[in-house]
């Protein structure tokens, strides 16, 4: 009988990795906690589909919106569908890794479907520059990234980008424009060539999300509500990747196992894991693939490898808010029938401002952008200018490369109540430095943008607040103790693979997911041509 492979974990990596794996003719078991959506809010949903968009009323969607908040450092913490059950840890279990933050700000995920539950969907590659300090024979992901838009949706359109950030996928599908984006749109082409000459480039956003509604019961309708959670389930979430990988005889999903340590015993791997009853289980495969996110990964390597109390350092991609206001309004910007995720993409490519892309998403108006802006006037908003105001404002979310943002450095320690994964933030002052460029670049672009930053808004978030987090065991051609090989097996590890950003040698500033997923994918098929491997 062939041998059995083993994922650990269902987001966005583990169904890559499991994807390449069958490809590869292996046979793949995936284990996964596997936390969903509570029943109510599902059969809420499904009487959202019954009804013609144009009948959804603010008491039918409700649900959704009811524990969703907003303030000036953005959303606390982005919920899906009116529940928080991705960042829930399972009631059932009891050696579950506790997480202690000091001066950062993460969360591991026990979902089916992991992260890609309230993510933010924006999928862009990986510019050659910004993977210098990766191992050559990783850096050129180019087939891997077409194979991902295989099984994910992506909704883009070829134009500028293009040029630097391939699409990677054959079919145009973009999004409709807002009215504010396309306003924006026709200011930056108006001022193209001065923009290009200054490092920047833009064009629609590229995002995960079944546009036309391929297999679902409708295609995108334009109904605002993108941020609670799209009551078709048009935004992918590789909880849909694993439900259609099951039809594969090769492919079983266990869930309510949440995985403990592995311990390699010659041609096999065992992992031991604790089920939704308390107790223990024991399974062998020939491999294992760690999929589970940077903190639980690292935590399972550092157990499996019994090294307690030893200090890490997890590499960050600096997160930012930074609103700015077009010069002019535009009317009927607050209009329902729009998509409220990200509406275009800027890049900033330009040595003075730093040595790697600077990523900017564009969003426009939703009904969110009102609740801080009343905070903050309180007794004034009465008579605050907000139509004039709203129809003007953009709000751009940036990041940067994970070499110019604050480290977290990442321990896990043995207590008398269990493990625990301390994370702490290391003060950077470059991080300031960069965002201050970050900021007068923009303001000197002013004129050709067609809108100026509102500098004294700018808000960093805490380090690992954008979940762009990775780099704890980084590829190497020459590992050391604290560095994988390519294959992503950490030092010490022969049969068990870290297939999500954990081995990833840096983060760029270009959205983590889709490059994260092409290295699985990577791993995956290449895996099988170790099998002979002792």
């Amino acid at each position: 009988m062939r041998p059995l492979h083993l994922v650990v974990g269902s987001g966005p990596t583990g169904v890559s990795c499991a994807t390449a794996l069958l490809k590869q003719g292996c046979r793949v078991e995936m284990i996964d906690a596997g936390l969903d959506l509570e029943q109510d809010a599902v059969q809420h949903l499904h009487k959202l589909q019954s009804i013609p968009p144009t009948g959804w009323d603010e008491r039918q969607t409700a649900f959704l919106k009811a524990k969703m908040d907003a303030g000036v450092d953005g959303i606390p913490l982005k919920l899906a569908y009116g529940s928080d059950y991705p960042y829930r840890t399972p009631e059932w279990t009891r050696h579950v890794t506790a997480i202690e933050c000091k001066d950062a700000d993460s969360k591991p995920s026990f979902a089916k479907g992991g992260l890609s539950n309230v993510w933010g969907s924006a999928v862009m590659p990986y510019r050659q520059e910004d993977m210098q300090d990766w191992p050559e024979s990783t850096r050129d992901l180019s087939a891997y990234y077409r194979a991902i838009t295989e099984f994910m949706p992506v909704a883009a359109r070829r134009d500028l980008l293009d040029k630097i950030f391939p699409t990677y996928c054959d079919n145009e599908r973009p999004m409709p424009q807002s009215a504010q984006a396309a306003a924006l749109e026709k200011d930056w082409n108006n001022s193209i060539t001065l923009l290009e000459q200054a490092g920047v480039s833009f064009g629609r956003s590229r995002i995960a999300v079944n546009a036309t509604g391929v297999g679902k019961a409708s295609g995108c309708v334009s109904c605002s509500l993108c941020m609670y959670g799209c009551p078709y389930r048009l935004i992918w979430s590789s909880a849909e990747t694993v439900d259609h990988l099951q039809r594969n005889p090769d492919f079983s999903y266990r869930r309510g196992l949440t995985v403990l340590h592995v311990t390699e015993q010659g041609d096999s791997v065992q992992l031991e894991a604790e089920d939704s009853q308390g107790g223990r289980q024991s399974i062998s495969g020939a491999r294992v693939y760690l999929a589970t996110g940077v903190l639980s990964t690292t935590a399972i390597v550092l157990r499996s490898l019994q090294r307690f109390d030893e200090t890490l350092q997890m590499q960050d991609s600096q997160y930012f808010l930074l609103p700015m206001l077009r010069k002019r309004g535009v009317k009927n910007f607050n209009r329902k029938d729009l998509h409220t995720l990200a509406q275009m993409f800027v890049e900033v490519v330009d040595d003075q401002t730093s040595p790697y892309t600077v990523h900017l998403q564009t969003y426009t108006y939703n009904e969110l952008f009102e609740q801080p802006v009343s905070k903050m006037l309180g007794p004034l908003r009465s008579v605050f200018p907000s139509t004039a105001f709203f129809s003007r404002l953009f709000l751009f979310q940036g990041y940067l490369h994970s070499r110019h943002s604050t480290p977290i450095s990442i321990r896990l320690e043995k207590t008398s109540n269990g493990d625990k994964l301390q994370l702490k933030g290391q003060p950077s002052p470059e991080v300031k430095l960069v965002l201050q460029r970050v900021v007068k670049k923009l303001l000197r672009l002013h004129g050709s943008l067609g809108a100026i930053p509102l500098a004294p808004l700018l808000r960093p978030g805490m380090p690992g607040r954008g979940f762009h987090s990775g780099g704890v065991f980084p590829m190497s051609d020459n590992p050391t103790a604290n560095q994988s090989d390519i294959y992503g097996r950490p030092a010490g590890l022969r049969r068990v693979h870290a297939v999500d950003s954990t081995v990833m040698p840096s983060i760029a500033a270009t959205t983590v997911t889709f490059t994260a997923m092409a290295n699985a994918y990577r791993i995956g098929t290449l895996a099988a041509s170790l099998e002979d491997e002792t």
